[in-house]
């Protein structure tokens, strides 16, 4: 589902839950999130405790931990500026329009549509509407209905989800093969990459902080020399070792004052530079 909102504050956030989510589904048992301010503030951690909903907030800058949400909202928004291309200041208005195509397309890991796998049939399009038959028996198409529902649905569903598992292995075998896997220690002094910050040339690194708990799925808990804590994956993370390579700056202010910021100085030799000199300074 989706919804084209005025701001994205946390009364915006439970006001959406209750309409969209709770007043339609019910109370889900679980809701994973970014670690956005609107999803941490007091007032919605309130709401996740009065509704006993579990809330799992996924690591900094880590948008694999939620990678279903991040992919349907790469498809929304492709499938959006398609379709409102020729009126892209009222893109909000089209909002229906791209939710009825996913709704409606064949899923590829599934090999079946949302609607189906939801209610069984396919949604009624535009293109494939046809008028009602002109005697119907509505009794007996209730209870082929209900029979549908009770059995074939669930099978379906089933089918899907086999479907979706075996999708889904693959897709983790092919990213396992992939990824370098970091192993930090209990005690570790180490450097967190910065995705806020970007300059040409260089990696930005913000630290150091100290490894305070090996997580599950490659995730660590780090603390700061202020004893402040953040949850992050290890692939955003690197052994600090005092050298020449590490190169301190200024402390932006979108960072703890008593933190560092480094810049890492590659080794690349750059037309105009005498050989072995090293690029210390890039302007912002």
């Amino acid at each position: 589902m989706a919804k084209a909102v005025e701001n994205i504050q946390a009364e915006t956030v439970i006001s959406f839950l209750l309409t969209e989510v709770v007043q339609n589904f019910g109370v889900p048992e679980q809701i994973i999130t970014d670690r956005g301010s609107n999803f941490l503030a007091e007032i919605t951690l309130k709401f996740y405790k009065n509704l006993d909903i579990i809330h799992t907030p996924t690591t900094t800058y880590r948008q694999q931990a939620n990678g279903q949400v991040e992919r349907l909202n790469q498809t929304l928004k492709r499938t959006l500026a398609k379709i409102c291309i020729e009126n892209i200041e009222n893109w909000d208005c089209y909002i229906w329009k791209s939710l009825l195509a996913i709704r409606s397309m064949k899923n590829k890991s599934t090999g079946l549509s949302p609607a189906k796998l939801l209610y069984g049939v396919e949604l009624t399009l535009p293109s494939s509407w046809k008028g009602p038959e002109s005697e119907v028996n509505i009794g007996k198409a209730i209870e082929e209905l209900l029979s549908y529902i009770n059995t074939g649905l669930e099978e379906l569903r089933n089918s899907g989800y086999e479907r979706n598992i075996i999708s889904k292995n693959n897709s983790a075998a092919i990213y396992d093969a992939k990824v370098v896997k970091h192993q930090f220690k209990l005690g570790d002094k180490v450097l967190r990459h910065s995705d806020v910050l970007k300059y040409k040339f260089s990696a930005t690194w913000e630290g150091p902080f100290t490894i305070t708990r090996l997580g599950n799925k490659g995730a660590y808990t780090i603390m700061d020399s202020s004893g402040n804590f953040d949850i992050v994956h290890g692939d955003k993370l690197k052994i600090y070792r005092e050298s020449n390579r590490m190169i301190p700056e200024v402390s932006s202010s979108t960072l703890n004052s008593t933190l560092k910021k480094f810049r890492e100085v590659n080794n690349i030799q750059l037309e105009g530079l005498p050989k072995g000199r090293r690029l210390l300074h890039i302007p912002k």
